[in-house]
């Protein structure tokens, strides 16, 4: 005898209360029954094709972060601004704009309104960040500065970055990105006479940044 489903704790099952649609089909749920529970002024709200969140209220970032991860799929990873701010950096704050996720170039997913989908056959090896994942700290920042059109911006994130990673790793890692999007910081990391952005960063004097930084808070 299969026991009954107790719908209104059934969020508390999932990671941010965030449910892929097989997921609930698994435990027992009809589709049906799912359809009509994230109907507009319902319990629960479809935040991607398949993928639900089991409250009426939010979504917080993190919710939204987890569900774009999710309809992603598998490999999937943040980069740009939502990467750098898990990371840690504190030239970045939390935005609004839309969730930019790196997926394997045979994903099915689409972008939407609010992800930014970027298919690729460059994925790196994410780390993880407060339970996401997440893309390293160089292809973050540089995939940061392809949608940055602030000049003071791109240097703020280009200076900090330095201190983590170094020049040289943002560097190769400008070399490998498109050129749409990079031409200042490729100005500013470019071997000039002056080579503007490594001597600011060398003759600054900040105090040492420990090897791990616990990230501020997402929600």
């Amino acid at each position: 005898m299969r026991h009954p489903i107790d719908l209104e704790a059934l969020g508390t099952l999932f990671v941010h209360r965030v449910a892929p649609v097989a997921a609930l089909i698994h435990i027992g749920l009809s589709p049906s029954l799912i359809d009509q529970r994230a109907r507009p002024g319902g319990p629960w709200q479809r935040l991607f094709p398949g993928i639900f969140l089991l409250s009426r209220a939010g979504p917080s970032r993190e919710q939204l972060v987890q569900a774009a991860l999710l309809y992603a799929g598998e490999r999937s990873m943040l980069t740009a601004f939502d990467a750098l701010y898990l990371h840690g950096m504190r030239s970045v704050l939390p935005t609004a704009d839309a969730i930019h996720v790196l997926a394997p170039r045979h994903s099915r997913a689409w972008g939407h309104a609010t992800l930014r989908l970027e298919r690729t056959d460059r994925l790196p090896k994410p780390a993880i960040r407060r339970g996401f994942h997440v893309a390293p700290l160089e292809r973050a920042a540089i995939d940061a500065i392809r949608r940055t059109r602030s000049i003071a911006d791109t240097k703020a994130i280009l200076e900090e970055a330095t201190h983590y990673v170094g020049v040289q790793t943002l560097r190769a890692e400008l070399a490998m990105a498109p050129r749409k999007g990079t031409t200042l910081a490729r100005k500013l990391l470019g071997e000039s006479p002056a080579r503007q952005l490594e001597l600011a960063v060398m003759e600054r004097r900040h105090p040492t940044v420990p090897p791990t930084r616990v990230p501020l808070p997402t929600s």
